[in-house]
C-alpha cells in the first residue's frame, strides 16, 4: 500500500524514502522487493545499524542473503550467528553484545509452518522495552515477506493449472476418435496453435529409425522430400539421446566461425529457415514410440515454460499413440509383435521369471519326448484257485451235519458234511436179507438138479447183490470229504441241517492253497499291448504293502461288457504266493508292456479317442 505524500517540501532523506516506497510498490522481483522492504524497515526503526534478509535458495536448498542494509554493504558475517539460531529454533532470537553496546535480533520468515528465511538486524539500543517494540514491529513487517511467498506460490499454482489445462486439451485432442494418422495430424495442428510454431512434425518409431507421420497444416506430404528426411533425422537425434534436443540459430558471426560438421537440427534449420527448433522424444517407459519436432521461423526461442509444457504432454501422449497403433495392426503384425516381445523376454535383459519358466518348460518337453519309461497296463484283478473241486450231493437225501463253511482251511480226507443214511441202511438190510433168501433157494435148486430154477434164482441173487453193493456204496458216499489240502471257496450248510438236496447239487467248492491263477480284466483299448509271456505286479486290496509278481500265460480273445465298457480276460500265473493270499481276493494288476516315451504315455488315451472321433465324423 503506497503511503500518503505530504505537501511539505521533501528533504534529501525524504526523497530517498519516497524512492524506496516507489520501489517497494512496483518491485518486479523478489530481490527488489526485499531490498526496498529492508530499507524501509530500517528507516522506520531508526536505531538499526545493519540488517540482512536471508531466503531459501531453491537450487541449492541453502539460505543466502538476498538483501542487505545499508548499501554498499560491508562485512555482515557477525549477523550470521543470530540468523542461524533464528532458522534453527524457528522463533525470534535476541543477542546482546556488551562490548559494542549493540543488540542483534534474528527473526524467522515462515510460510505454512515452514521456515523459508530469516531477518537479522543490529540495533544500537539495549533497553528491554525498546527491544520488545522492535520485535513487535519486525513481526508485523515480516508479513510482507510471507505475502511475497504466498503470491509466488499462487502464481506458480495458477501457471501450473493453466499448463495442466492446456496439456489436457492436447491429450483430449489425441483421444478423439479416428485413425491414428488423423489423430497425429490434429495433435500437430493443436501444438502449432498452442505454442505459436511455424510447423510441427510428429514421427513414429519403426525399428531403430523414425518415420514422419504427420505435419501441421499439411493433410498430405511427399515422404521422399528432402525436408521430410531432415525432420526424420532431427527426430532420430532425439530418439537416440532419449532427451529433449533444442536448437537456436546463432547470429551471422557465430555461424561463420562454426565447424563444417552440422547436426541434424542445424541442417533442418537451414532447410526450413527456422530460428528455433525443439525435438521431444515420446517415451513409454524405456521404449521410445516416436518424437515431436517443433520449429519457429521468427520470434523468441522456446523457453523453459514451453519445454515443461512439452515434457508434460510427452508424458501423457505416448500411451495413447501406442494403444492406437497397436489397435490398427493387422493379424500378422500382432503375431509378429507378440513373438518379438516374447523373444525379448526370453533372450533380452531382465525378465528372470520368464527365462526360468522357459528353461523349465524346455526341460519338461525334453523329458516328455526323449525319456522312455516302462509302460504298464492297469487292470482290475481277481484271484482264483488254479484247480477248484466241487463237492456235490451224490444222491437225493437230507443234510445230516455240516462241519465246514466258506473260508475254512481243510486237509485231505477231512469230512465236509454228512447226508442222512438211515433209509440207505434199511435198504442195505433189505437187500442183504433177499440175498440170503436167494442163496438158500439156489442151494435147494442145485440139490434137486432143477436147471431152470437154478438159472432164475442165480439171476435174482445177482440182482440182490448189486442192489446191496449200491446201497453200501451210497452209505460210504454219504460223507463228503476233501480230496486235497485247500480252502473252502464257497458253501455253508450250517443253516440247512435237515433240508433236502437233489442229486448233483453243488454243496462246496474247494481250492488248493499253494496254487493260484490271476484273472485280469484288461480294457479293450489296452489289449493290443498285452502279449503272452509279459510280466507285471499285482497289489491285492488286503495285502497292499506287498506287490506280487506274475507272468501272463493266456490272453482270451473273448470280451465281456461291464459298466458300459468292454474287457478281455487275461490269465496270469503268480511267481510266488503270499501266505495271506486267498482265492476271491481282488486288487489291481499292472502288466509291463515295454518302454514308451513319457509324452505318449500321458496322451495316448486322448489321441486314440480323438482319432476315433475324427474317423466317426469324417465323411
Amino acid at each position: 500500500m503506497k503511503p500518503e505524500v505530504t505537501s511539505i517540501a521533501p528533504s534529501a532523506q525524504a526523497s530517498a524514502e519516497d524512492g524506496q516506497w516507489r520501489l517497494f510498490a512496483s518491485a518486479t522481483s523478489a530481490d527488489e522487493f526485499c531490498r526496498a522492504w529492508l530499507a524501509l524497515l530500517c528507516r522506520q526503526l531508526g536505531s538499526v545499524s545493519a540488517g540482512a534478509v536471508l531466503l531459501e535458495s531453491g537450487e541449492t536448498g541453502t539460505f543466502v542473503p538476498i538483501a542487505v542494509w545499508p548499501e554498499p554493504v560491508g562485512d555482515l558475517s557477525y549477523l550470521g550467528k543470530v540468523a542461524q539460531r533464528a532458522l534453527t529454533e524457528s522463533q525470534g532470537v535476541v543477542h546482546r553484545d556488551p562490548e559494542r553496546a549493540l543488540t542483534q535480533i534474528g527473526y524467522p520468515v515462515q510460510v505454512s509452518e515452514r521456515t523459508v528465511g530469516a531477518v537479522a538486524l543490529e540495533i544500537s539500543v539495549s533497553d528491554e522495552a525498546r527491544v520488545s517494540a522492535v520485535l513487535r514491529q519486525l513481526h508485523w513487517s515480516i508479513g510482507w515477506i510471507s505475502d511475497l511467498f504466498h503470491r509466488r506460490e499462487l502464481q506458480e499454482a495458477a501457471a501450473r493449472t493453466e499448463r495442466i489445462g492446456s496439456v489436457m486439451e492436447g491429450v483430449a485432442t489425441a483421444l478423439r476418435s479416428g485413425s491414428l494418422k488423423q489423430v497425429l495430424f490434429d495433435v500437430a495442428n493443436h501444438l502449432a496453435r498452442q505454442l505459436r510454431c511455424s510447423r510441427v512434425a510428429v514421427g513414429l518409431a519403426e525399428g531403430h529409425s523414425v518415420r514422419v507421420a504427420a505435419l501441421s497444416d499439411a493433410a498430405w506430404f511427399e515422404k521422399s522430400a528432402s525436408v521430410v528426411k531432415r525432420y526424420s533425422a532431427a527426430m532420430e537425434e532425439a530418439y537416440d539421446k532419449r532427451e529433449i534436443v533444442a536448437y537456436v540459430r546463432p547470429d551471422a558471426a557465430a555461424a561463420a566461425s562454426a565447424d563444417a560438421a552440422l547436426s541434424p537440427h542445424e541442417l533442418l534449420a537451414r532447410e526450413t529457415s527456422a530460428s528455433s527448433i525443439l525435438s521431444v522424444p515420446l517415451l513409454l517407459g524405456a521404449k521410445c514410440v516416436g518424437a515431436i519436432t517443433l520449429e519457429r521461423s521468427g520470434g523468441e526461442a522456446f523457453g523453459a515454460g514451453e519445454r515443461m509444457w512439452m515434457e508434460a504432454l510427452a508424458a501423457l501422449v505416448p500411451p495413447i499413440i501406442d494403444q492406437r497403433r497397436r489397435a490398427e495392426r493387422g493379424y500378422w503384425a500382432r503375431a509378429g509383435d507378440d513373438l518379438r516381445a516374447l523373444l525379448e523376454k526370453l533372450f533380452g535383459p531382465r525378465h528372470l521369471v520368464w527365462k526360468f519358466c522357459a528353461c523349465a518348460a524346455l526341460i519338461l518337453v525334453a523329458l516328455l519326448t526323449l525319456v522312455d519309461i516302462d509302460y504298464r497296463v492297469s487292470a482290475k484283478t481277481v484271484i482264483e484257485g488254479e484247480v477248484q473241486r466241487v463237492a456235490a450231493a451224490p444222491f437225493e437225501g437230507f443234510i445230516a451235519a455240516s462241519y465246514v463253511r466258506a473260508g475254512d482251511t481243510v486237509r485231505e480226507g477231512q469230512v465236509l458234511c454228512e447226508l442222512d443214511d438211515r433209509d440207505l441202511k434199511i435198504e442195505q438190510n433189505k437187500w442183504a436179507s433177499e440175498k440170503e433168501q436167494h442163496e438158500k433157494k439156489l442151494r435147494e435148486a442145485m440139490a434137486n438138479r432143477e436147471m431152470a430154477a437154478i438159472q432164475v434164482i442165480s439171476a435174482q441173487l445177482k440182482q440182490a447183490e448189486a442192489q446191496l453193493a449200491l446201497a453200501t456204496e451210497k452209505i460210504k458216499r454219504a460223507k463228503l470229504v476233501a480230496h486235497f489240502d485247500g480252502i473252502v471257496v464257497s458253501g455253508d450248510l450250517s443253516q440247512l441241517i435237515g433240508s433236502p438236496v437233489e442229486q448233483g447239487k453243488k454243496l462246496f467248492e474247494v481250492a488248493p492253497l499253494a496254487s493260484y491263477r490271476v484273472i485280469l480284466q484288461v480294457d479293450e483299448r489296452e489289449i493290443r499291448h498285452v502279449e503272452t509271456g509279459q510280466t507285471g505286479a499285482l497289489v491285492i486290496s488286503g495285502i497292499a504293502s506287498d506287490p506280487t509278481p506274475f507272468s501272463v500265460v493266456k490272453v482270451t480273445p473273448v470280451a465281456t461288457a461291464q459298466d458300459g465298457r468292454n474287457f478281455f480276460r487275461v490269465e496270469a500265473r503268480l511267481e510266488r504266493a503270499p501266505p495271506r493270499l486267498r482265492p476271491g481276493m481282488e486288487g489291481v494288476g499292472k502288466i509291463a508292456v515295454g518302454d514308451r516315451p513319457l509324452w505318449w504315455i500321458l496322451t495316448h488315451s486322448f489321441t486314440d479317442w480323438l482319432r476315433l472321433t475324427l474317423w466317426t465324423w469324417m465323411p
